[in-house]
């Protein structure tokens, strides 16, 4: 990876990291499907305008729509889970399972993908980051109750969701440029939230005046966490290999848990500062890995 595919990882994920305190305080205004139908409302309003004005492609190529129909399903599946299983969780834990999703990308890439193999390094560097991700919860994971089983099982659904867009997306953006994408990902999906919203969301709405906190929590998820954030990762992963994209993914649960703890009060244990060594050689073996197979394919 170049160094501006790098940071540019880095940014999204310590972006996406923080949003989950966003969400958790736009949840006390809105039920979750009408909270992530209306993040998606305003994000198609902002990406229509800059298509339009930029003059790019909008209309989806017949041999590209197949894929880009799974992908909306994909990530339908993965917002809805998400959004709901954050009524039922911490945004601190959610951060943690939800980013199991490399994992789930590497081994579906090794299968679907000829240039995107799992190799030993690039495994042990997961498995490294895994551990150092898990020891952060190390005490909340030993604690279940009906609630947070249904939250952690949301938030691996929402994982595997993730992971299988990754690889879905990969061939979708070979036709398709990462903002046009987004764009229609974020219409269809907005319509679909709003109707589910109106069906099964429990009223009121808004559960609260909304107010100038509201607005904050709905600008970052819009204009950082969607716009910003899931543009650059279509480009991220159009130019790089999904698996080692997704293997910085485990910045995000320490960013959610530290974002969470200076924002809503969620607990930090001293694990955290355990964990952090961990998730960063796990980070460095995948990579290694990496350019090592690039050497040996240069040759």
């Amino acid at each position: 990876m170049s160094f501006l595919s790098i940071a540019g990882t880095i940014a999204v994920c310590m972006v996406w990291g923080a949003g989950f305190s966003f969400m958790k305080i736009g949840l006390r205004y809105l039920p979750p499907f009408c909270l992530v139908g209306l993040r998606f409302a305003a994000t198609t309003v902002f990406l229509a305008v800059y298509v339009k004005a930029s003059g790019m492609e909008w209309r989806i190529p017949r041999n590209a729509r197949r894929g880009m129909l799974v992908l909306i399903v994909l990530f339908f599946t993965q917002q809805a889970c998400i959004f709901l299983g954050m009524t039922f969780t911490r945004a601190g834990r959610m951060g943690v399972i939800l980013n199991t999703q490399p994992i789930l990308t590497a081994i579906a890439a090794h299968y679907f993908l000829t240039h995107d193999r799992l190799t030993a390094t690039k495994l042990a560097g997961l498995i490294v980051a895994v551990c150092g991700v898990a020891l952060v919860f190390r005490e909340s994971f030993s604690v279940f109750n009906s609630r947070i089983l249904i939250g952690d099982l949301l938030a691996l659904c929402a994982a595997a969701a993730w992971g299988m867009q990754n690889i879905v997306s990969k061939h979708v953006v070979r036709d398709v440029s990462p903002t046009t994408m987004t764009c229609w990902r974020a219409v269809i999906s907005s319509v679909a939230f709003f109707a589910l919203s109106a069906v099964v969301d429990p009223g009121p709405i808004p559960r609260q005046p909304l107010d100038a906190l509201f607005l904050c929590a709905i600008s970052y998820l819009v204009i950082v966490s969607t716009v910003f954030g899931f543009v650059l990762w279509m480009w991220l992963i159009k130019h790089n290999n999904p698996s080692q994209v997704a293997s910085f993914c485990f910045i995000t649960p320490v960013t959610s848990i530290v974002v969470a703890w200076a924002m809503l009060g969620e607990p930090i244990t001293r694990d955290l500062w355990l964990a952090a060594p961990l998730v960063g050689l796990g980070i460095f073996l995948a990579n290694v890995g990496w350019k090592r197979a690039d050497r040996v394919s240069e040759d």
